[in-house]
């Protein structure tokens, strides 16, 4: 590079005004300083931005004529992109504070000062940046003074500074948080720096939230308190006019005879064996109204349960010629009233939808499999589009016409709700040609 020229070596910097610099120092003999100047240098075949410290020193002559410059220069390009991201977060930091109506403070531990961005002050109302602590003490609410002491003594063991106060600012109470830590800065020893929220109406919506809550969970409470009081009411009510047909029934079973007329003697047993059920279910109801929830630890004997069914819904089966048969059920244990509930309604359902000109007829049957009970259901009815298989367990969910067919829509989600609380699964297995197939789920731990 010797006897080549300055321009020639790096020709790039003629449009930066470096040679003119030199040029300057050249025909004055004044020195030319620059700090953190950027320079752009060809790399590579690339024009790229470099940051430099550097000197243009003039070498003078024995007549003091300026011969020469001495260019001295040190790169500084990592330094200068790391202030400038620095900047470019402290940027997005001071947004994120401002956007957030966070204040920001530095308390000086040894002189007691505190000093505060401008929302710091605007919040306490004061005109001056820094202000001794006992001015910010004095805002605290008394019963809350001590939180702070605490706050300030935990910066000793731990380095943070931590808690919500009440404050009276201009006669109004405000609640504040303080969040802070001690600096790691060398210049900034023994100062707390941190961030300072008015979490008022926080507070304020939190307080009348826990009140909705507490209000409403009074009116739950009112709620099945009365609904216990009306179940027992209902159970104990009901109960009268069963004992009189019990009490009538048997009165005309005992002056007939079977001998006499037999048909009657056999109906009167008929009114017997449901005014029997009907006072079973009544004490269930009344149980769960007493003790507030259900027993799922009963002896439950689906065979009975489902031969009481055919016996409830005789007529319905007579009139749609239907044909029920079941296998021989294992005795689990459960709820007596809701093992009941399920059955009916999926009988029930079968004789509602089953196909006209065509004898009924359900199937109940079930197996051991993988250390569950699996229980089917199955009829030769309309069956249920595979669109409504899962359609069909939702509360009031129609898929025919009130006019078309009865109900209320509550019958098979009341089913896997049973089933659920037995700790099971139910669903719809079969499409509408084979009629209603649907298959349960339960846990090998509800066999006895």
């Amino acid at each position: 590079m010797i006897g080549t020229n300055y321009t020639e070596i790096l020709p790039e910097l003629e449009n930066q005004q470096i040679f003119d610099q030199l040029r300057d120092v050249l025909h004055t003999g004044k020195p030319y300083e620059a700090k953190n100047a950027r320079v752009d240098i060809v790399v590579d075949g690339v024009l790229k931005p470099h940051y430099f410290n550097y000197n243009f020193t003039p070498i003078f002559g024995t007549q003091g004529e300026v011969y020469g410059v001495m260019n001295t220069a040190a790169e500084v390009t990592e330094l200068n992109v790391a202030r400038q991201q620095t900047i470019e977060i402290e940027k997005k930091l001071r947004l994120a504070i401002e956007s957030s109506q966070l204040g920001t403070f530095e308390i000086d531990i040894n002189k007691d000062i505190i000093a505060g961005s401008k929302r710091f002050k605007n919040f306490f109302k004061l005109e001056k940046r820094e202000f001794t602590l006992i001015t910010l003490v004095n805002f605290i609410h008394e019963d809350d003074r001590a939180l702070w002491l605490d706050a300030s003594k935990g910066v000793s063991d731990s380095g943070d500074f931590n808690c919500e106060l009440r404050m009276i600012i201009n006669n109004k109470l405000h609640w504040m948080r303080f969040s802070g830590t001690l600096s790691e800065s060398d210049n900034k020893e023994n100062t707390v720096v941190g961030i300072v929220q008015d979490i008022t109406e926080q507070k304020k919506n939190a307080q009348e939230l826990m009140q909705l809550v507490e209000q409403r969970t009074l009116e739950l409470k009112r709620s099945n308190d009365d609904l216990k009081q009306f179940g027992h009411v209902i159970s104990h009510d009901l109960k009268e006019p069963v004992r009189k047909v019990l009490l009538f029934s048997n009165i005309l079973k005992d002056d007939i005879g079977n001998e006499q007329a037999p048909k009657i003697s056999q109906y009167a047993e008929k009114i017997n064996k449901s005014a029997a059920r009907l006072t079973e279910m009544i004490d269930s109801i009344l149980n769960y109204s007493s003790a507030g929830s259900l027993d799922l630890d009963e002896v439950v004997d689906l065979n009975y349960i489902i031969d009481s069914i055919k016996e409830d819904l005789e007529i319905k089966i007579l009139e749609k010629h239907a044909v029920i048969v079941h296998s021989e059920f294992p005795v689990i244990r459960g709820s007596k009233i809701l093992f009941h509930q399920l059955f009916y309604n999926l009988i029930a359902n079968s004789l509602k939808f089953s196909r006209e000109n065509i004898d009924s007829c359900i199937k109940i049957d079930h197996w051991i499999a993988a250390g569950s009970l699996k229980i089917r259901v199955a009829d030769n009815g309309i069956g249920i589009a595979a669109e409504n298989s899962e359609k069909i367990f939702n509360v009031f969910e129609r898929l025919h016409s009130k006019d078309a067919y009865e109900g209320t829509g509550l019958g098979l989600a009341l089913c896997k709700k049973i089933i659920e609380r037995h700790g099971g699964k139910m669903m719809n297995i079969e499409s509408e040609s084979t009629g209603a197939v649907f298959e349960i789920t339960l846990p090998a731990a509800i066999l006895q």
